[in-house]
């Protein structure tokens, strides 16, 4: 179902059904990241400064650079969107000359990789 929930047995199915897929290529899964995790607390604070005035979350693929410590391996980021744009933050009023629009918001990553 798009946009709601899934149960445990589907979620489970569909992470089986991904590993069969990447081995079944030739793909060593157990050099491979599996998930990516983030803290509550850290997560959450952040969803509420950058989604207020957002419409969507995009959960994009990356992978580290060649010179990072994580070299290759895939990550996630999550990134506010708004209209089908990267999500800017919104500006107050001032009494003079509007201030220049602000940059998008940042996006989020540097997750916990598994394993």
């Amino acid at each position: 179902m798009e946009n709601g929930p899934i149960s445990v047995s589907v979620a489970n199915s569909m992470i089986e059904e991904y590993l069969r897929y990447m081995k079944a290529q030739g793909i060593d899964m157990d050099k491979q990241t599996l998930s990516i995790s983030f803290t509550r607390d850290k997560l959450m604070d952040w969803l509420t400064r950058n989604m207020e005035g957002a419409d969507e979350l995009r959960i994009c693929l990356g992978a580290y650079g060649k010179d990072e410590s994580n070299a290759g391996r895939i990550t996630v980021i999550l990134w506010p969107y708004k209209d089908g744009e990267p999500f800017t933050q919104p500006i107050s009023d001032g009494k003079d000359a509007p201030p220049p629009p602000p940059p998008p918001g940042d996006p989020y990553n540097q997750g916990g990789l598994n394993p």
